[in-house]
């Protein structure tokens, strides 16, 4: 799984530097896809995130920056003002009434970061502290001593005695460190 998607229209820029698009609540996608529709140069960077469903664990690109993305115009004649009604997006980042430029130094400072960021650990490796939510020891906290794909072995304190324990990742949520 790619973490950092650079995702860019193949237009060649003239504008010298980028803006900072302000989206709606987890709408930055639908935000970008309405701009580059409407030929901007787009990028949303993104990492991996961790995240626990009904079916399981599951690592899921998620905005760096949440209701952020970057955007630059591709014709030097190309209006911004249509960005604040573009469907996702609430507008462009001000200052007062002034829109400003980040640099390309610091958009390709920040490629070069989310390109360098790894997918993050999962979080039942071995030694995660972890609380049973489901089955016959839903309630009782464990540590985890080993994880697999279907099954995930944790040693917990059962009726004064120490114990390891097959379980479902499912049935576990993790515990703050």
């Amino acid at each position: 799984m790619t973490l950092a998607s650079p995702t860019l229209t193949s237009r060649t820029p003239t504008s010298p530097g980028w803006h900072v698009v302000f989206t709606k609540p987890r709408q930055e996608r639908i935000a970008e896809d309405n701009l580059q529709r409407q030929r901007y140069e787009t990028w949303l960077p993104t990492i991996g995130k961790w995240t626990r469903r009904a079916a399981g664990w599951a690592c899921e690109a998620q905005p760096m920056f949440p209701r952020y993305l970057f955007l630059r115009t591709t014709d030097a004649q190309q209006s911004l003002a249509p960005v604040r009604s573009t469907l996702g997006a609430v507008g462009l980042v001000r200052f007062g009434e002034r829109a400003p430029l980040l640099a390309d130094e610091i958009v390709g400072a920040l490629r070069r970061l989310a390109a360098q960021t790894r997918e993050p650990e999962h979080p039942l490796r071995p030694g995660a502290r972890v609380r049973v939510v489901d089955g016959p020891f839903a309630g009782l906290q464990a540590l985890v001593t080993a994880s697999a794909a279907r099954r995930v072995e944790i040693f917990l304190s059962l009726l004064g005695r120490d114990a390891r324990v097959s379980v479902h990742p499912e049935q576990l949520e993790t515990l703050p460190a």
